[in-house]
């Protein structure tokens, strides 16, 4: 009977520190979503040289387009993921129906793209649009060289140990 006690509460001690533990590390990764997306604002704002009435239109329709993009692959890749988990046990016809849902997807995004930009290109021009495809690669870029150096220096997930390079024989 107190061996039965003992266990129930450390059994309950465990699952309370898990629950807080995995309630923490939640709150701690969208802190860090949201520090990039603030990091990301500025230096689009910046980039882009908006004005404050062209920040207040264009941020409401970028971020309708980012997340009707966002939504949209993660359809995709959804089917993807089905697709290749089941590939052996389907049938030539459903493997052909699959591949023309994810083609089908694709061209949704390249829709979704063309529909974004004229509305976007309306708020600050097709000058800015244009540039605002190659200043989210340049953020990206700048980011990942961060997050790579940070790692470099211990920071990172790895407690600083460097991605082994691979060996050209």
């Amino acid at each position: 009977m107190y061996t039965t006690t003992i266990l129930q509460k450390t059994i309950a001690t465990v699952a309370i520190a898990l629950v807080s533990f995995y309630g923490f590390s939640q709150g701690e990764r969208q802190a860090k979503k949201d520090k990039i997306e603030q990091l990301k604002i500025a230096y689009i704002t910046s980039e882009l040289d908006l004005t404050t009435e062209e920040a207040e239109k264009f941020w409401p329709a970028y971020n309708d387009m980012t997340d009707d993009l966002r939504q949209e692959k993660k359809s995709r890749r959804k089917k993807s993921m089905e697709l290749k988990n089941n590939f052996e046990t389907l049938s030539e016809a459903d493997i052909k129906k699959k591949t023309l849902e994810i083609l089908d997807s694709e061209i949704a995004e390249a829709k979704l793209k063309k529909e974004h930009t004229e509305k976007i290109a309306e708020i600050i021009g097709y000058k800015k649009t244009v540039k605002l495809l190659s200043v989210e690669k340049q953020f990206k870029k700048e980011l990942l060289e961060r997050l790579n150096n940070r790692q470099g220096q211990g920071q990172g997930p790895r407690g600083g140990q460097n991605r082994p390079k691979r060996m050209n024989n």
